[in-house]
């Protein structure tokens, strides 16, 4: 399935949410990819993961209703200057780490103004994330319609949809309570294993 046709499908089963289940989904995809820019932070001395880490704990607060989103602007100003340039730094593991933080802005954009459509980026950008390591360590050699069968047909593709239509049941018939988002931020703290396999320990 190409992006723009599970861009679509992930819309369709977003749109009937109301505007907390909605950053509930991007926050859990956003922590499912935290190891990928906290390990690089730590490898490279790049950026300021205390920012990043504040921002994503902001959205958990902000979804459990302990927190207000009116001042969420400041969030996203700390975190753009957090997005790895991927014309400068030379390696693969500064694009997991761009799209963590491009996904983190997603989820700050739909706290601030619910938005189906910014959650469904942030949901494709996971897979378009899985889809660049699986072809960076495992299919360099493929491409087209060849390597998006391998693509799709790989564990960790088929563990982050699992994950993200597990979240969605979740959320879908949850009321907005501490407990309930307790549930979906461990499940989505996956033990520290981000959803391309790195893991902070």
């Amino acid at each position: 399935m190409n992006t723009h046709k599970q861009y679509a499908l992930f819309l369709r089963q977003l749109e009937k949410l109301s505007g907390w289940k909605l950053t509930a989904m991007s926050a859990a995809v956003c922590e499912r990819s935290w190891p990928n820019f906290a390990l690089f932070a730590e490898l490279t001395d790049f950026g300021q993961p205390d920012d990043v880490r504040h921002s994503l704990d902001m959205l958990w607060d902000n979804v459990a209703g302990y927190q207000s989103a009116k001042n969420f602007e400041r969030l996203l100003e700390k975190l753009e200057p957090n997005i790895p340039d991927l014309e400068e730094l030379d390696m693969f593991g500064a694009i997991p780490a761009h799209d963590c933080i491009v996904t983190m802005i997603c989820a700050v954009n739909c706290a601030m103004e619910p938005d189906a459509g910014e959650t469904a980026s942030a949901m494709t950008l996971s897979l378009s994330t899985i889809g660049k390591f699986i072809k960076y360590t495992e299919a360099e050699e493929l491409k087209g319609t060849e390597l998006q069968q391998y693509i799709e047909q790989h564990e960790l593709y088929g563990q982050q949809i699992e994950f993200m239509q597990e979240v969605l049941e979740m959320i879908s018939r949850c009321k907005q309570s501490p407990d309930a988002m307790k549930q979906v931020r461990a499940l989505a703290k996956n033990d520290g294993i981000s959803h391309i396999g790195i893991g902070l320990e």
